[in-house]
């Protein structure tokens, strides 16, 4: 009698661990979970859009302080149970914004709930929340980003010395290492994480007062409620607070679709450089899955999830410009649907990071395998024609024709050959004399790389330079998201633990 868990799939048997759970959700998708309503995730945003806009409306002295209280109190009363199931949101109210006053007017009975829509429309009022959500949506993705390229300076700080073949159209090129590979993996998502922290600064205004667009008789404090949201400054022109709804949208879809562009790369990488044929990667057993029919299939399923992803962040983009097109100035309800898209491109996106993160942690690099590979398909043949013209003072052009003819002679053997090199030297007139102790050292892979020490080559002090600058880029960026969200954080508390 075992005690054990039974498994969850069908598959597995043949592995020495568990799969991660995340990484079976991830690759599941949505096969057998459903989708939660689009307001259900805006709630706690729209609580907080009223707690602030009831606040302001109490500062100018539209309502007064006991009205204000009473608000705050029935919103604080509404987002707990709200957070403990109890409440749900109904859809014959149309939306989380009706469902709101009218649990404070109908159901609580609190007279200034029906005051509470002063000086604002559901335009503003759902513009802002939108604003809520990407700005927090933004900095998990950021966040999650954030500790993919940790995990890849890590290895990469680790593989620094680790001789593997390059490739160009997917053949033999020349030759590197891990550590300088994967350095190109994190400067990529680096330039994803900035133009992320971007869109969190560009996007950090608030629209709330802007009304349903063309601004409001009441004297509102728009800088106020700016304020009490955690936004940096107040997006001024009422018209194109509300005309922009979905440009944010599209424009993080656009840079997301970018970064699961680089996110598809590295997985691809990744399913390459693993297959048995290349044998230069080891998964771990955790973030494969397995076959309803072959026993011995280990499987790299994320990294194809990925690869579909980054497709489908490319159509939700498109969709997004496509819905901004040609509308004229004001409220038009075709940016109903950007919420929709944009919420489901995160719920899909968000969590790929930490997956390639995981993997980056715990996959293995096959060293033996790896400098093997580097012996074969003539990889150091630009860089011995390099040494050539260095060494001899010769044209380039001259020495690359030289190597041209050493390839071909040298086919048969599998690697440059002396004897070859003299030939095609021979044949071409070039007046200079290569040793064997030359040829053995240029068909080295170790000697090869030590020589590209400039800025961004993958000789050892070079990597070791990249990772320095990449993590110190890393940590200034970490930093910066850290004071956002610091300040967000007060900002909400002053909303939701001090109501009044």
């Amino acid at each position: 009698m075992t005690n054990e868990k039974p498994k969850q799939q069908i598959w597995g048997s043949r592995l020495s661990v568990p799969p991660d759970q995340l990484n079976i959700e991830f690759c599941a998708g949505r096969d057998v979970k459903s989708l939660p309503m689009a307001d259900e995730v805006l709630f706690k945003y729209d609580i907080w859009t009223n707690l602030a806009h009831s606040k302001m409306l109490a500062k100018t002295g539209i309502i007064s302080s006991e009205e204000q209280k009473a608000l705050s109190d029935a919103l604080l009363e509404l987002f707990e149970k709200h957070e403990s199931g109890e409440f749900k949101l109904d859809p014959e109210k149309e939306d989380v914004h009706i469902n709101v006053e009218h649990y404070i007017t109908q159901h609580k009975g609190v007279e200034a709930g029906k005051k509470i829509h002063s000086g604002r429309s559901r335009n503003d009022q759902v513009a802002t929340d939108m604003r809520l959500y990407l700005r927090d949506q933004l900095i998990i993705v950021a966040e999650n980003l954030s500790q993919l390229i940790e995990q890849v300076l890590n290895k990469a700080e680790k593989e620094k010395k680790s001789i593997m073949p390059g490739f160009t159209h997917y053949q033999p090129a020349m030759i590197t290492t891990a550590g300088h590979w994967m350095t190109a993996w994190s400067q990529s998502l680096l330039r994803d994480i900035d133009r992320l922290t971007r869109n969190i600064d560009e996007l950090n205004s608030s629209p709330l007062g802007a009304a349903a667009s063309f601004g409001t008789s009441w004297a509102i404090d728009r800088e106020y409620s700016s304020h009490l949201l955690g936004f940096e400054k107040v997006d001024e022109n009422s018209l194109d607070c509300i005309c922009s709804r979905g440009e944010y949208e599209a424009m993080i879809a656009s840079n997301i679709s970018m970064m699961m562009n680089h996110l598809g790369t590295i997985s691809q990488d990744i399913i390459l450089l693993s297959t048995p044929y290349y044998d230069m990667l080891h998964i771990d057993d955790r973030y494969v899955t397995g076959s309803s029919i072959m026993p011995q299939k280990r499987n790299p399923d994320f990294a194809e999830v990925i690869r579909s992803k980054a497709a489908y962040c490319h159509g939700t983009a498109n969709s997004l410009l496509g819905i901004l097109k040609g509308s004229m100035s004001g409220y038009n309800r075709d940016v109903q649907q950007s919420k929709y898209l944009i919420i489901d491109l995160f719920r899909e996106c968000s969590t790929t990071p930490l997956i390639l993160s995981d993997v980056c942690k715990t996959m293995v690099f096959q060293h033996e395998s790896m400098e093997k590979l580097c012996q074969l398909g003539f990889m150091n043949a630009a860089d011995v024609a390099d040494w050539m013209a260095q060494t001899f003072n010769l044209a380039f052009r001259e020495c690359y024709e030289v190597l041209s003819l050493a390839v071909k002679y040298s086919d048969e053997a599998g690697k440059l050959t002396h004897g070859a090199l003299a030939r095609a030297i021979k044949e071409t007139g070039v007046s200079i004399d290569i040793t064997v102790d030359d040829v053995n050292l240029l068909n080295t892979p170790s000697a090869v790389i030590n020589r590209k020490r400039h800025t961004g080559g993958p000789a050892v002090e070079s990597v070791e330079k990249m990772i320095k600058n990449q993590q110190d880029h890393l940590k200034k960026v970490v930093q910066g998201i850290d004071i956002i969200k610091e300040k967000i954080a007060e900002a909400r508390n002053s909303c939701f633990k001090d109501g009044t």
